[in-house]
């Protein structure tokens, strides 16, 4: 194991013995172990690594507990819109736009702990082995001290100047003993410092995690202004197609009357046209002299057909132009009735006057009869 991942390792257990006090509770302490191993550490959590930290309950409370921190984990990061008038594709597209923004906050801030955790880790560990290096060099020291302590000791009675000389190599060794220390006591300063760099850079990640979980209320509440506006454009369109259809529907039913008072209109036209075409029947059958004036109410009745197809035609494409085919059809009718009752007056005339006078008009015109 690596000197940084031992050291992650030993301050794990250490925090995990400080929770058990905490929380006696088996389950409680396996989700407070979980929520460390996975926020702080950035570790995932396992129902065999827990319980191998914890060491407390069955095999299944470990699995029990990382099941129940998934699954509230998963809750809270769900954002649910709802609202009764609302379209359910809306309120989901709002959801995951919302779950987005979180999870790329979170995914974004996991990412720059996670890089500093790693620099911090290779700096703690650069150190961590100028420490071994010092340490081993103080212990080369140590053993080349003690060495030229024993042959000091040994040569003591024979050279003084030796013994001077040997004193002097001791005082410098111990110079460099000291030195060395110094440089020790440094490189743990230093790595002292590494590690309260480290805690505020934890504490900047935190801050921008803050400010991140805020602009996501703010990009919450945006969406809500967002929906209601959306609500209250919905409802001013539904008012719109209520007062269309209320008119609508009052336009079709004037249209329905006017054309059903029309059509009682065209049959009693009709039934007044069917009893001039008896009339005429009748005066063809009894005058003769009125053939001209048949041929002419004919004409007029086959025009006044040709105007009765076209009004039913009209009528039920233009209720507009009904009004205007109900006067041609009345001065039409009128101007008819006038001609029949010119017609008929002729014919009453001519019917009245004498054969004599009828036969001395036609020998005034034609001369005697050959």
């Amino acid at each position: 194991m690596e000197p940084n991942l031992a050291t992650a390792e030993t301050q794990l257990l250490a925090d995990i013995e400080a929770l058990r006090p905490r929380f006696p509770n088996t389950q409680d302490l396996y989700r407070e172990v979980c929520a460390l191993m996975f926020f702080r550490y950035g570790l995932t959590p396992t129902a065999n690594r827990l319980y191998q930290l914890v060491r407390k309950g069955s095999m299944s409370a470990p699995a029990e507990a990382l099941n129940r921190f998934w699954g509230q984990l998963r809750e809270k990061s769900r954002v649910v819109i709802g609202h009764p008038d609302l379209p359910d594709e809306l309120k989901k597209t709002a959801g995951e736009l919302v779950a987005s923004l979180w999870q790329s906050a979170q995914q974004a801030a996991g990412d720059s702990l996670a890089a500093l955790r790693e620099e911090a880790g290779r700096e703690a560990a650069e150190a961590r082995q100028a420490e071994d290096a010092m340490r081993q060099e103080r212990d080369l020291l140590a053993a080349t001290l003690a060495d030229a302590q024993a042959q000091a000791r040994e040569r003591a009675s024979h050279d003084a100047a030796a013994i001077a000389e040997l004193r002097r190599q001791l005082a410098e060794l111990g110079a460099l003993h000291v030195n060395q220390t110094a440089r020790l006591d440094e490189a743990r300063k230093e790595i002292n410092a590494q590690h309260a760099w480290l805690n505020s850079v934890q504490r900047d990640h935190q801050a921008e995690l803050d400010r991140l979980r805020d602009q996501a209320r703010l990009d919450v509440d945006k969406a809500d202004a967002a929906r209601r506006l959306a609500l209250q454009e919905v409802d001013r369109e539904r008012l719109a197609v209520k007062r269309v259809q209320q008119a609508f529907d009052t336009e079709r039913a004037n249209g329905s009357a006017a054309a059903e008072r029309h059509r009682a209109e065209l049959r009693d036209a009709l039934e007044t046209v069917s009893a001039l075409r008896q009339q005429v029947g009748a005066l063809e059958s009894t005058v003769a002299s009125a053939t001209a004036a048949r041929d002419e109410a004919r004409r007029q009745l086959d025009t006044l057909r040709a105007d009765r197809d076209e009004a039913l035609a009209r009528a039920a494409g233009a209720l507009g132009q009904v009004a205007a085919l109900e006067a041609a059809l009345r001065h039409a009718a009128a101007l008819h009735e006038a001609q029949l009752a010119a017609a008929h007056g002729r014919a009453t005339a001519t019917a009245a006057t004498p054969e004599p006078a009828r036969k001395a008009r036609r020998g005034g015109r034609g001369g005697p009869d050959q």
